[in-house]
């Protein structure tokens, strides 16, 4: 019995290869390797965005905690009628816990306190400073430009600000020729600002009286503080 074999390719195959011999090759025809160069564009801008978002995400995460460790700072020291040494170091401690600053000398914490007289004066009761080497890192507050609203007459309040220095996690720095230029600054300044009432007393006393700055130094498990 007979059996058909089917040839390897059908006549309209072997028509078109006759008709491309002697034809030169085109390179534009050629898409072999297309996907790799496409790749290799597109990676560096996708790799950029990626590195870009987690950089933003990282330092909103850390602005919260700044932003939180200045509240309880300032909820913490609106909660006694006077701020003594043991109290400060306590409060200290724990905005630093909240804070989660690993490199606390990065960080730095003020609060004060002020009291508005009968005539309207605004005069400092005392402050407590922790790492008083970025005090230049706050934003100025100016007491006597509060309004009425927050500080009245024969009333005080706590202004509670802090400040984290932060270095950013890669993508500092582009070279460009001979100048080096920065893509992200090398440090972010995060600050913070929050303004409360006191809670046991119409003000709230530093120490041994009006001036008093109190110094607190250490980390989260260890603060002294001193006056001065």
């Amino acid at each position: 019995m007979a059996t058909n074999i089917r040839p390897i390719t059908s006549l309209r195959q072997r028509c078109r290869a006759s008709k491309n011999l002697g034809k030169p090759v085109s390179f534009t025809d050629d898409e072999r390797g297309i996907a790799a160069l496409e790749f290799a564009i597109i990676a560096p801008v996708i790799l950029g965005v990626y590195l870009g978002l987690a950089e933003l995400a990282l330092v909103l995460s850390i602005d919260r905690q700044i932003s939180q460790s200045a509240s309880v700072a300032g909820d913490l020291a609106t909660q006694t009628s006077k701020l003594e040494t043991t109290d400060t170091a306590d409060i200290v401690s724990a905005v630093l816990r909240v804070a989660g600053i690993s490199n606390t000398s990065n960080y730095t914490l003020h609060l004060e306190s002020f009291e508005r007289d009968a005539g309207g004066t605004t005069t400092s009761l005392g402050s407590v400073v922790y790492n008083s080497s970025g005090s230049s890192w706050l934003k100025d507050v100016d007491a006597d430009g509060i309004s009425n609203s927050m500080l009245d007459e024969n009333s005080g309040i706590v202004i509670a600000r802090v400040a984290y220095r932060y270095s950013p996690m890669g993508l500092k720095n582009t070279i460009d020729g001979s100048d080096k230029k920065e893509f992200l600054p090398s440090v972010v300044t995060l600050s913070e600002t929050f303004m409360l009432k006191p809670r046991q007393s119409a003000t709230i006393d530093v120490g041994a009286g009006t001036g008093t700055v109190i110094t607190c130094t250490g980390s989260a498990n260890n603060v002294s503080c001193s006056e001065s």
